[in-house]
Protein backbone atom coordinates (compact mmCIF):
# COMPACT_ATOMS: atom_id res chain seq x y z
CA UNK A 1 0.00 0.00 0.00
CA UNK A 2 2.57 2.92 0.94
CA UNK A 3 4.64 1.64 -2.16
CA UNK A 4 2.00 4.39 -4.32
CA UNK A 5 2.77 7.75 -1.90
CA UNK A 6 4.22 10.41 -3.36
CA UNK A 7 7.75 11.31 -3.25
CA UNK A 8 7.61 14.77 -1.99
CA UNK A 9 10.77 17.18 -1.60
CA UNK A 10 12.13 17.50 2.04
CA UNK A 11 11.84 20.54 3.98
CA UNK A 12 14.34 22.84 2.67
CA UNK A 13 15.07 24.50 6.34
CA UNK A 14 15.42 21.52 8.67
CA UNK A 15 17.58 19.44 5.60
CA UNK A 16 19.97 22.93 5.68
CA UNK A 17 20.14 22.19 9.56
CA UNK A 18 21.04 18.58 9.15
CA UNK A 19 23.85 19.44 6.25
CA UNK A 20 25.10 22.53 8.05
CA UNK A 21 25.90 19.95 11.49
CA UNK A 22 27.53 17.25 8.72
CA UNK A 23 29.77 20.35 7.14
CA UNK A 24 33.85 19.91 8.25
CA UNK A 25 34.73 23.37 7.23
CA UNK A 26 35.72 25.18 10.49
CA UNK A 27 34.99 27.85 9.51
CA UNK A 28 31.55 27.51 8.74
CA UNK A 29 28.12 29.71 9.36
CA UNK A 30 24.67 28.55 10.32
CA UNK A 31 22.42 31.82 9.40
CA UNK A 32 19.43 29.10 8.03
CA UNK A 33 17.41 27.81 10.88
CA UNK A 34 15.36 30.26 13.32
CA UNK A 35 17.24 29.71 16.47
CA UNK A 36 18.88 32.58 18.12
CA UNK A 37 21.86 32.74 19.02
CA UNK A 38 24.73 34.29 21.35
CA UNK A 39 27.93 36.25 20.39
CA UNK A 40 29.57 32.62 21.07
CA UNK A 41 26.97 31.41 17.97
CA UNK A 42 25.33 29.03 21.06
CA UNK A 43 21.49 28.75 21.47
CA UNK A 44 21.49 28.72 25.19
CA UNK A 45 18.80 27.77 27.83
CA UNK A 46 17.53 31.06 28.50
CA UNK A 47 18.54 31.96 32.58
CA UNK A 48 14.83 32.72 33.89
CA UNK A 49 13.71 29.33 32.13
CA UNK A 50 16.47 27.34 34.27
CA UNK A 51 14.89 28.66 37.60
CA UNK A 52 11.62 28.24 36.58
CA UNK A 53 12.01 24.38 35.34
CA UNK A 54 13.37 23.58 38.61
CA UNK A 55 10.37 25.21 40.80
CA UNK A 56 8.56 23.06 38.53
CA UNK A 57 10.36 19.72 39.12
CA UNK A 58 10.72 19.92 42.48
CA UNK A 59 6.77 21.14 43.23
CA UNK A 60 5.59 18.31 44.93
CA UNK A 61 2.28 18.74 44.68
CA UNK A 62 2.85 18.55 40.67
CA UNK A 63 1.32 15.76 38.61
CA UNK A 64 1.54 14.14 35.10
CA UNK A 65 -1.86 13.96 34.08
CA UNK A 66 -3.77 14.89 31.36
CA UNK A 67 -5.02 18.69 31.11
CA UNK A 68 -7.82 18.89 28.52
CA UNK A 69 -7.84 20.08 25.29
CA UNK A 70 -7.49 23.57 25.76
CA UNK A 71 -4.05 22.97 27.77
CA UNK A 72 -2.60 24.46 31.33
CA UNK A 73 -5.27 26.81 31.73
CA UNK A 74 -3.22 29.07 34.13
CA UNK A 75 -0.37 28.93 30.90
CA UNK A 76 -3.50 30.14 28.58
CA UNK A 77 -4.39 33.09 31.06
CA UNK A 78 -1.15 34.63 31.62
CA UNK A 79 -0.51 34.44 27.48
CA UNK A 80 -4.15 36.69 26.89
CA UNK A 81 -2.87 38.83 30.07
CA UNK A 82 0.43 39.30 28.72
CA UNK A 83 -1.06 40.46 25.04
CA UNK A 84 -4.05 42.32 26.53
CA UNK A 85 -2.90 43.83 29.42
CA UNK A 86 -3.74 47.06 28.32
CA UNK A 87 -7.36 45.37 27.47
CA UNK A 88 -8.06 43.90 30.42
CA UNK A 89 -11.88 44.39 30.12
CA UNK A 90 -12.23 42.37 26.83
CA UNK A 91 -11.37 39.01 28.85
CA UNK A 92 -13.82 40.33 31.75
CA UNK A 93 -16.05 40.54 29.19
CA UNK A 94 -15.53 36.77 28.32
CA UNK A 95 -14.20 37.91 24.46
CA UNK A 96 -10.88 36.30 25.21
CA UNK A 97 -10.32 32.49 24.39
CA UNK A 98 -6.59 31.53 24.71
CA UNK A 99 -6.18 28.08 23.43
CA UNK A 100 -3.00 26.19 24.13
CA UNK A 101 -1.06 24.26 20.65
CA UNK A 102 1.55 22.73 19.90
CA UNK A 103 4.19 25.74 19.17
CA UNK A 104 2.86 28.44 17.21
CA UNK A 105 2.73 26.20 14.13
CA UNK A 106 -0.16 24.68 15.95
CA UNK A 107 -1.91 27.65 16.41
CA UNK A 108 -1.73 28.59 12.84
CA UNK A 109 -2.93 25.02 11.90
CA UNK A 110 -5.96 25.57 14.46
CA UNK A 111 -7.03 28.99 12.58
CA UNK A 112 -7.17 27.12 9.67
CA UNK A 113 -9.03 24.01 10.67
CA UNK A 114 -11.95 26.16 12.04
CA UNK A 115 -11.98 28.87 9.34
CA UNK A 116 -12.24 26.00 6.86
CA UNK A 117 -14.96 24.44 9.29
CA UNK A 118 -16.66 27.82 8.75
CA UNK A 119 -16.28 28.92 5.18
CA UNK A 120 -13.73 26.68 2.85
CA UNK A 121 -14.56 29.33 0.78
CA UNK A 122 -12.85 32.11 2.54
CA UNK A 123 -9.65 33.41 0.85
CA UNK A 124 -6.74 33.60 2.63
CA UNK A 125 -4.05 36.46 2.01
CA UNK A 126 -0.12 36.73 3.25
CA UNK A 127 2.67 39.11 2.65
CA UNK A 128 4.48 38.62 -0.44
CA UNK A 129 7.20 36.95 1.10
CA UNK A 130 5.41 35.61 4.42
CA UNK A 131 6.52 32.51 6.50
CA UNK A 132 6.37 29.16 3.92
CA UNK A 133 4.15 27.46 6.33
CA UNK A 134 1.65 30.10 6.11
CA UNK A 135 0.93 29.21 2.57
CA UNK A 136 1.32 25.44 3.28
CA UNK A 137 -1.15 24.88 6.09
CA UNK A 138 -3.94 26.73 4.21
CA UNK A 139 -3.42 25.34 0.87
CA UNK A 140 -3.18 21.85 2.83
CA UNK A 141 -6.23 22.22 4.01
CA UNK A 142 -7.86 23.21 0.76
CA UNK A 143 -8.24 26.69 1.08
CA UNK A 144 -6.92 29.03 -2.01
CA UNK A 145 -3.95 31.30 -0.65
CA UNK A 146 -3.04 34.58 -2.27
CA UNK A 147 -0.27 37.30 -1.71
CA UNK A 148 -0.78 40.88 -1.20
CA UNK A 149 2.65 42.76 -1.82
CA UNK A 150 5.20 43.64 0.84
CA UNK A 151 8.61 44.30 0.47
CA UNK A 152 9.58 46.46 -2.45
CA UNK A 153 12.51 46.02 -4.92
CA UNK A 154 14.90 47.34 -3.33
CA UNK A 155 14.25 45.62 0.37
CA UNK A 156 12.24 48.32 2.07
CA UNK A 157 8.39 48.21 2.95
CA UNK A 158 6.65 49.05 0.40
CA UNK A 159 3.46 50.32 2.06
CA UNK A 160 1.61 51.86 -0.73
CA UNK A 161 1.66 48.81 -2.61
CA UNK A 162 0.23 47.04 0.23
CA UNK A 163 -2.56 49.05 1.07
CA UNK A 164 -3.42 49.26 -2.21
CA UNK A 165 -3.75 45.75 -2.61
CA UNK A 166 -5.11 45.02 0.54
CA UNK A 167 -8.09 47.50 -0.07
CA UNK A 168 -9.94 45.27 -3.14
CA UNK A 169 -9.66 41.59 -1.19
CA UNK A 170 -12.95 40.59 -1.58
CA UNK A 171 -15.33 41.32 1.47
CA UNK A 172 -15.07 38.87 4.87
CA UNK A 173 -11.70 37.21 3.36
CA UNK A 174 -8.56 36.42 5.84
CA UNK A 175 -5.60 38.66 6.26
CA UNK A 176 -2.25 37.16 8.27
CA UNK A 177 -0.10 39.54 8.91
CA UNK A 178 3.22 39.34 11.10
CA UNK A 179 3.00 41.45 14.32
CA UNK A 180 6.76 41.91 14.67
CA UNK A 181 9.89 40.48 13.25
CA UNK A 182 8.18 40.11 9.71
CA UNK A 183 9.52 36.60 8.93
CA UNK A 184 11.64 36.65 6.61
CA UNK A 185 11.95 40.39 6.31
CA UNK A 186 12.95 41.84 9.11
CA UNK A 187 11.20 44.89 7.75
CA UNK A 188 7.99 45.32 9.91
CA UNK A 189 4.93 47.65 9.85
CA UNK A 190 5.00 51.53 11.51
CA UNK A 191 2.14 52.69 14.10
CA UNK A 192 0.81 55.00 11.76
CA UNK A 193 0.70 52.22 8.82
CA UNK A 194 -1.21 49.82 11.12
CA UNK A 195 -3.63 52.43 11.57
CA UNK A 196 -4.53 52.19 7.89
CA UNK A 197 -4.34 48.52 7.88
CA UNK A 198 -7.29 48.74 10.76
CA UNK A 199 -9.16 50.95 8.77
CA UNK A 200 -9.04 48.47 5.26
CA UNK A 201 -9.41 45.32 7.86
CA UNK A 202 -12.78 47.55 8.69
CA UNK A 203 -14.18 48.58 5.72
CA UNK A 204 -13.68 45.01 4.11
CA UNK A 205 -14.92 42.93 7.06
CA UNK A 206 -11.66 41.06 7.29
CA UNK A 207 -10.42 38.22 9.60
CA UNK A 208 -6.88 39.21 10.92
CA UNK A 209 -4.43 36.46 11.88
CA UNK A 210 -1.70 37.83 13.94
CA UNK A 211 1.21 35.81 14.02
CA UNK A 212 3.33 36.46 17.11
CA UNK A 213 5.98 34.41 16.49
CA UNK A 214 8.96 36.61 17.81
CA UNK A 215 7.30 38.87 20.91
CA UNK A 216 9.59 40.98 22.44
CA UNK A 217 12.37 40.36 19.79
CA UNK A 218 12.06 43.34 17.16
CA UNK A 219 11.43 46.77 19.29
CA UNK A 220 10.44 45.01 23.03
CA UNK A 221 7.37 43.75 24.51
CA UNK A 222 5.44 46.70 24.43
CA UNK A 223 6.46 48.01 20.84
CA UNK A 224 5.84 44.43 19.72
CA UNK A 225 2.30 44.56 20.99
CA UNK A 226 1.19 47.34 19.93
CA UNK A 227 -1.07 45.98 16.76
CA UNK A 228 -2.77 44.02 19.12
CA UNK A 229 -3.46 46.98 21.76
CA UNK A 230 -4.98 49.01 18.13
CA UNK A 231 -7.00 46.00 16.49
CA UNK A 232 -8.44 44.60 19.76
CA UNK A 233 -9.91 48.19 20.89
CA UNK A 234 -11.85 48.46 17.35
CA UNK A 235 -12.41 44.95 16.09
CA UNK A 236 -15.04 42.15 17.30
CA UNK A 237 -12.87 39.11 15.73
CA UNK A 238 -9.22 38.36 16.04
CA UNK A 239 -6.77 35.74 16.05
CA UNK A 240 -3.63 35.79 17.74
CA UNK A 241 -0.87 32.84 16.97
CA UNK A 242 1.41 33.03 19.95
CA UNK A 243 4.58 31.08 19.99
CA UNK A 244 7.38 30.91 22.94
CA UNK A 245 9.59 29.15 20.95
CA UNK A 246 12.18 32.10 20.42
CA UNK A 247 11.08 34.88 23.50
CA UNK A 248 11.26 31.47 26.41
CA UNK A 249 13.47 29.69 24.48
CA UNK A 250 11.63 26.82 24.24
CA UNK A 251 11.95 25.68 20.68
CA UNK A 252 11.73 21.59 21.54
CA UNK A 253 9.34 21.71 24.21
CA UNK A 254 6.45 22.94 21.16
CA UNK A 255 4.97 25.67 23.40
CA UNK A 256 2.69 28.08 21.56
CA UNK A 257 -0.76 29.58 22.30
CA UNK A 258 -4.32 30.86 20.30
CA UNK A 259 -5.75 33.38 21.46
CA UNK A 260 -8.90 34.25 19.64
CA UNK A 261 -10.91 37.90 20.40
CA UNK A 262 -14.73 36.90 19.81
CA UNK A 263 -17.74 39.37 19.52
CA UNK A 264 -19.72 38.36 22.90
CA UNK A 265 -19.25 35.57 25.52
CA UNK A 266 -21.27 32.91 23.81
CA UNK A 267 -19.09 33.08 20.29
CA UNK A 268 -16.02 32.81 22.64
CA UNK A 269 -17.57 29.83 24.97
CA UNK A 270 -18.86 28.12 20.98
CA UNK A 271 -14.97 28.76 19.79
CA UNK A 272 -13.78 27.05 22.72
CA UNK A 273 -15.75 23.76 21.73
CA UNK A 274 -15.17 23.82 18.51
CA UNK A 275 -11.42 24.05 18.80
CA UNK A 276 -11.33 21.12 21.55
CA UNK A 277 -12.82 18.83 19.60
CA UNK A 278 -10.27 19.85 16.31
CA UNK A 279 -7.74 19.70 18.84
CA UNK A 280 -9.13 16.19 20.48
CA UNK A 281 -8.75 14.94 17.37
CA UNK A 282 -5.10 15.50 16.24
CA UNK A 283 -2.96 15.55 19.70
CA UNK A 284 -6.22 14.65 22.27
CA UNK A 285 -4.21 17.52 24.65
CA UNK A 286 -1.17 19.46 24.32
CA UNK A 287 2.17 18.35 26.74
CA UNK A 288 2.41 21.08 29.50
CA UNK A 289 5.86 20.71 30.87
CA UNK A 290 6.99 23.64 28.93
CA UNK A 291 3.79 25.13 29.61
CA UNK A 292 4.34 24.81 33.46
CA UNK A 293 7.62 26.82 32.97
CA UNK A 294 5.75 29.91 31.49
CA UNK A 295 3.57 29.88 33.72
CA UNK A 296 5.95 29.93 36.75
CA UNK A 297 8.12 32.95 35.26
CA UNK A 298 4.50 34.86 33.89
CA UNK A 299 3.16 34.58 37.26
CA UNK A 300 6.25 35.81 39.05
CA UNK A 301 7.41 39.72 39.61
CA UNK A 302 11.18 38.33 39.82
CA UNK A 303 11.18 35.64 37.34
CA UNK A 304 9.15 38.27 34.72
CA UNK A 305 11.96 40.76 35.07
CA UNK A 306 14.47 38.29 34.80
CA UNK A 307 12.51 37.13 31.46
CA UNK A 308 12.07 40.71 30.45
CA UNK A 309 15.59 41.69 30.74
CA UNK A 310 16.87 38.67 28.97
CA UNK A 311 14.56 39.71 25.74
CA UNK A 312 16.40 42.86 26.12
CA UNK A 313 19.25 41.27 25.61
CA UNK A 314 18.36 39.33 22.97
CA UNK A 315 16.97 42.38 21.39
CA UNK A 316 20.02 44.45 22.10
CA UNK A 317 22.41 41.56 20.64
CA UNK A 318 20.34 40.61 17.15
CA UNK A 319 20.39 44.64 16.53
CA UNK A 320 24.20 44.96 16.94
CA UNK A 321 24.54 42.16 15.02
CA UNK A 322 23.01 44.46 12.20
CA UNK A 323 25.47 47.04 13.20
CA UNK A 324 28.22 44.56 12.74
CA UNK A 325 26.94 44.00 9.06
CA UNK A 326 26.67 47.41 7.92
CA UNK A 327 29.99 48.57 9.45
CA UNK A 328 32.05 45.34 8.22
CA UNK A 329 30.18 45.93 4.55
CA UNK A 330 31.48 49.51 4.36
CA UNK A 331 35.22 47.81 5.10
CA UNK A 332 34.55 46.21 2.50
CA UNK A 333 32.80 48.74 0.37
CA UNK A 334 29.72 46.87 -0.47
CA UNK A 335 28.01 48.62 1.76
CA UNK A 336 24.53 49.03 -0.73
CA UNK A 337 23.96 45.65 -1.08
CA UNK A 338 23.45 45.24 2.64
CA UNK A 339 21.85 48.66 3.54
CA UNK A 340 18.27 47.07 4.06
CA UNK A 341 19.40 45.25 6.74
CA UNK A 342 20.27 48.13 9.20
CA UNK A 343 16.45 49.13 8.90
CA UNK A 344 15.44 45.33 10.01
CA UNK A 345 14.43 44.52 13.27
CA UNK A 346 14.06 41.04 14.79
CA UNK A 347 16.24 37.92 13.93
CA UNK A 348 15.58 38.16 10.28
CA UNK A 349 16.36 39.75 6.72
CA UNK A 350 16.35 39.43 3.02
CA UNK A 351 19.74 40.16 0.99
CA UNK A 352 19.96 40.22 -2.31
CA UNK A 353 21.72 36.67 -3.61
CA UNK A 354 20.57 34.61 -6.21
CA UNK A 355 20.41 30.98 -5.83
CA UNK A 356 23.56 29.89 -7.67
CA UNK A 357 25.40 32.01 -5.29
CA UNK A 358 23.67 30.88 -2.43
CA UNK A 359 24.64 27.26 -3.39
CA UNK A 360 28.10 28.74 -3.70
CA UNK A 361 28.41 30.27 -0.58
CA UNK A 362 27.22 26.60 0.90
CA UNK A 363 29.32 24.20 -1.17
CA UNK A 364 32.38 26.20 -1.03
CA UNK A 365 32.81 28.74 1.99
CA UNK A 366 30.58 26.77 4.11
CA UNK A 367 27.54 29.04 4.69
CA UNK A 368 24.42 28.15 5.54
CA UNK A 369 21.12 29.82 3.86
CA UNK A 370 17.93 29.83 2.50
CA UNK A 371 17.50 29.85 -0.52
CA UNK A 372 15.11 32.91 -0.81
CA UNK A 373 18.46 34.75 0.59
CA UNK A 374 17.14 35.08 4.61
CA UNK A 375 19.93 34.89 7.06
CA UNK A 376 19.15 34.84 10.45
CA UNK A 377 20.88 37.69 11.61
CA UNK A 378 21.90 36.59 15.14
CA UNK A 379 23.99 33.75 13.28
CA UNK A 380 26.64 36.90 12.77
CA UNK A 381 28.93 37.74 15.16
CA UNK A 382 32.58 39.47 15.75
CA UNK A 383 34.61 36.04 14.81
CA UNK A 384 32.52 35.38 11.49
CA UNK A 385 31.32 38.43 9.96
CA UNK A 386 34.96 39.61 8.28
CA UNK A 387 34.63 36.04 6.51
CA UNK A 388 30.78 36.40 5.61
CA UNK A 389 31.31 39.67 4.12
CA UNK A 390 34.35 38.82 2.31
CA UNK A 391 32.74 35.34 1.14
CA UNK A 392 29.51 37.05 0.00
CA UNK A 393 30.46 40.18 -1.44
CA UNK A 394 31.24 38.41 -5.42
CA UNK A 395 27.31 37.10 -4.84
CA UNK A 396 25.84 40.44 -3.97
CA UNK A 397 23.32 41.24 -6.53
CA UNK A 398 23.84 39.11 -9.23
Amino acid sequence: MLEVLETIPPDPILTLSEHFIKEVNPKKIDLGIGLYKDISNKTPIMGCVKIAEKKVINNLSADKIYKGSSGLNSFCEMISELLFSNKKELAQEGRVLSFQTIGGTGAIRLSAEIIHQINPERGIWVSNPTWDNHKDIFEYMGMKVYYYPYQGICGELDFQSMLESISIIPRGDVIILHGCGHNPTGIDIKKKQWSKILEVIKDRNLLPIIDMAYHGLAKGLQDDNYCIDLFSSQLDEMFISYSCSKNFGLYSDRIGALIVLTKDRNSCFKVKLQLSRLTRLSCSSPPIHGALIVNEILSSVELKKIWTDEITNMMIRARAARKLLLVESQRQNCARSFIEVGSGVGLFSIIPIKAEGIDILKNNFGIYMLNSGRINISGLNENNIEYFVSSAKPFMNK
